[in-house]
């Protein structure tokens, strides 16, 4: 969906109601900054990516999108996800991705759990791949388990991390209410402790709130103080080095309304996420040229933040922009040299095109077929006079 402003200066106040009853989960002893920052030497960062790569070329993913997430996981040493398994999660309504070898998307329907379980396994793996300290923190600690992480203890246990993950993730029924304004205060805590050091190095947090439901109380009941008291825990968060995902796994109105408005009652940054085809449609509605192809989603539910990918699901970009937005998906080595499109639209278009015609097809949700990265004669069509492109 789309990124939300949280505005706390309207002078309201949020009673505190009595917190469900949870165990808090323990937070490394080691700042996780230098926990990432010494995880692995340059070289071995350089063969973790060169490996990394080879695997999200296969995925989709183009050399311009792969050098992103280079530059990601140097600003964000850290990803934590709250992973709902309350007991609404067995609800019916959700959507697993299966993609086949030649990158083709289907849509399953499932359960909200087994989404889930799809989402934080695809992520897991990922998070192996690059060697990104992940930790993955259950809403509903279960069967002694509260949390798990990959490379959070350095690279010669990531295969080992990558195991207990995938094992627990798969053990786990979900059961239980949605205490999310305490797994939030926790997180704060945290990050509040380690924020000087994040600072100084330019680093953030990246947090994403997996979730279905509504915060509830230890009764399972959501209300108005219930959803008041989540606000304020999410204002708890302000003026953090964060990014804050919320990933929402539903269908259920009341529940997507919630999120979709709370940016009028709260003032911070943070990117609300459906699933892959509701995203698709919303970037579809605004910028009809771009094929909203599953590596960007993928990469927007870990938290890949850049001002153009937030922007997709807003408005149309201007012309502006369309260069810098290329250069993310591309890559700088790809369009160097690349025209302004201000002032030679027409060899814009054209470099636009051959670079294009290079990449592999991708699975465009929206027309569920196929497709190039970029459909050219609908961005001529956007942003050109009149048709120029001789590769049509």
């Amino acid at each position: 969906m789309q990124n939300y402003s949280i505005n706390k200066n309207n002078g309201d106040s949020y009673p505190i109601v009595a917190k469900a009853t949870v165990i808090a989960l323990p937070c490394p002893t080691e700042p996780v900054a230098d926990v990432a920052l010494k995880k692995k030497n340059p070289k071995q960062m350089k063969q973790a990516m060169k490996r990394a790569g080879l695997d999200l070329k296969d995925q989709g993913f183009t050399n311009g999108l792969i050098e992103s997430l280079t530059r990601s996981n140097d600003a964000f040493p850290l990803r934590i996800w709250v992973v709902d398994n309350s007991g609404s999660m067995t609800t019916p309504d959700g959507h697993r991705l299966y993609q086949t070898p030649d990158n083709r998307v289907r849509l399953l329907d499932c359960s909200r759990w087994a989404e889930i379980q799809d989402t934080v396994t695809y992520h897991a793996n990922v998070a192996a791949l690059l060697e990104a300290p992940t930790s993955f923190r259950l809403l509903n600690p279960t069967c002694g388990k509260q949390q798990f992480g990959v490379a959070e203890r350095g690279p010669e246990h990531i295969q080992e991390d990558l195991r207990n993950v995938l094992s627990n993730i798969r053990g786990i029924s979900p059961s239980g209410v949605t205490p999310l304004s305490a797994r939030v205060m926790e997180i704060a805590s945290y990050i509040e402790s380690i924020k000087n050091q994040l600072i100084t190095k330019g680093q953030k947090v990246v947090v994403v709130l997996a979730t279905d439901g509504l915060p509830s109380d230890n009764y399972g009941m959501s209300s108005t103080s219930t959803m008041n008291e989540f606000k304020h825990a999410l204002r708890s968060l302000e003026g953090l080095p964060i990014w804050l995902v919320i990933r929402l796994c539903t269908d259920d109105d009341d529940v997507v309304d919630f999120y979709n408005n709370i940016d009028s009652q709260l003032e911070m940054s943070l990117d609300v996420l459906d699933d892959f085809r509701a995203e698709a449609l919303e970037v579809y509605e605004h910028n009809k040229w771009l094929n909203y192809a599953l590596p960007l989603h993928r990469m927007r539910e870990m938290g890949f933040y850049h001002k153009l990918f937030d922007l997709i699901d807003e408005r149309s970009l201007t012309r502006d922009e369309l260069k810098d937005f290329f250069h993310l998906i591309y890559g700088a080595d790809a369009l160097d040299g690349l025209p302004d499109p201000q002032i030679d639209w027409p060899r814009f278009l054209d470099r636009i095109a051959v670079v294009t015609n290079a990449e592999k097809p991708q699975w465009n949700p929206v027309k569920r077929r196929m497709m190039p990265w970029v459909d050219i004669r609908r961005l001529d069509r956007k942003y050109g006079n009149h048709p120029t492109c001789s590769f049509w």
